[in-house]
């Protein structure tokens, strides 16, 4: 197989990571299915093939759709070897076990009146943390854009208080194995991180069983092992794996949702004073906040059987690297795709993925999306960034968001 100079250069975690926009404008134009050796994948940019893949599921697997960049070492195995052995959850499976191990989900977070019965709670959280910010320069993701998920989240899977910071560095670690380059003693780090969290979620396991709550670690736990019998240690391992990649999920997408929001506003301050005279337009900016940068900006799939995409033969049991960060800005089909603009009215994107495997907490994500830009555009009525600040952002392939963002008023 014969590799471009293109695909030989692409680089996600490195030259990429910033900003990695004209690249992908180029990959549309001249290849836009290729094969990357430094992901050992092929890489889909254009609107029309992520879809068409994305509503194949037959053909493109989910179950190495949060596969390593890389193999873990050996000192990350050890350490994750002491908590429970991995397995699939409604991410990482297929066909009726992906629908048996989503539904729960659904069915708690897109009930009728779910998402206006969460919005005061919303609301109330994100007026106390911009009460608490600093008058002058202040860090928007560590005093509003992370804690705001987080608490939500907390809320919603019904954690204690003095267990939220185990859920929030554990979940992050998850995120992080795999998907970021870390260094051998870094990724045990994490892994060590990982596990602390899984034996904490576990004993809500045992405890929502025994007791349940209403919350939605008690209607998973119902769903997905019903009964009275004490849990099998099958069982338990993956109820404790989906509920703590689903807790991951629902603060850190949200967290970066929310802050490339507003590092998008910043560097467009006339985006900013539309807003401000017209609230109207903020849930058009959180659609085209979405689509410019998309908080997820790739997931993989599994091909299940040789297939044709854009002219280029993927063989059977390739891995896919579908990239929503491209196909969001994809010509044609958005007009103007590069140019970010709360007025352009809002049609499909894949800031949220696409088909079975659609993000079951979009409805929360985008509130507190809503909720988070509406009290800072109140607030805030000439933003700037902090000029001793750069922006800092994830280095992961998974997901994309600032790490700090500091602003002036």
């Amino acid at each position: 197989m014969t590799i471009s100079e293109l695909a030989q250069s692409y680089d996600p975690l490195g030259e990429h990571l910033a900003d990695p926009y004209p690249f992908y404008a180029t990959a549309r134009r001249r290849e836009p299915v290729f094969y990357s050796p430094r992901l050992d994948a092929w890489v889909v940019t254009r609107f029309r093939d992520v879809d068409a893949v994305l509503r194949d599921s037959a053909t493109f697997s989910s179950v190495n759709s949060l596969r390593p960049i890389r193999p873990l070492y050996p000192a990350t195995l050890a350490a994750l070897a002491d908590g429970y052995p991995p397995a699939p959850d409604h991410i990482t499976s297929d066909g009726p076990a992906h629908h048996r191990l989503r539904v729960p989900y659904t069915r708690h977070l897109t009930a009728p009146g779910r998402v206006k019965t969460l919005e005061p709670e919303i609301r109330a959280r994100a007026t106390t943390l911009l009460d608490a910010l600093d008058t002058g320069a202040a860090d928007l993701v560590a005093g509003y854009t992370a804690p705001l998920p987080l608490g939500t989240a907390a809320g919603l899977f019904g954690l204690a208080p003095s267990d939220v910071e185990i859920a929030r560095a554990g979940s992050e670690s998850l995120f992080r194995l795999g998907s970021a380059d870390l260094s051998p003693d870094e990724e045990a780090a994490a892994a060590r991180t990982a596990v602390a969290f899984h034996r904490m979620m576990a004993g809500y396991v045992r405890s929502r069983r025994a007791a349940p709550t209403g919350d939605l670690i008690s209607d998973v736990v119902a769903a997905l092992a019903p009964g009275a019998e004490p849990l099998t240690f099958g069982q338990e391992a993956e109820v404790v794996g989906t509920l703590s990649s689903t807790f991951g999920a629902a603060h850190i997408t949200t967290t970066d949702l929310i802050g490339n929001a507003i590092r998008l506003l910043l560097d467009h301050p006339d985006q900013w004073r539309l807003l401000r005279r017209n609230p109207d337009l903020i849930p058009h900016a959180v659609e085209e906040a979405l689509r410019c940068e998309a908080p997820v900006p790739t997931i993989f799939r599994y091909a299940t059987r040789p297939v044709t995409l854009s002219g280029v033969d993927v063989p059977q049991g390739a891995h896919v690297l579908l990239i929503f960060a491209s196909a969001n800005r994809d010509e044609d089909r958005f007009p103007d795709a590069e140019c970010f603009d709360v007025t352009r009215t809002p049609s499909r994107h894949f800031g949220f993925g696409a088909g079975v495997h659609t993000c079951a907490g979009a409805g929360p994500a985008r509130a507190q999306a809503r909720i988070a830009l509406g009290l800072l555009a109140e607030r805030l009525p000439d933003p700037r960034r902090d000029p001793d600040h750069d922006i800092p952002l994830r280095r992961s392939i998974n997901v994309r968001g600032p790490l700090s963002l500091y602003v002036r008023r």
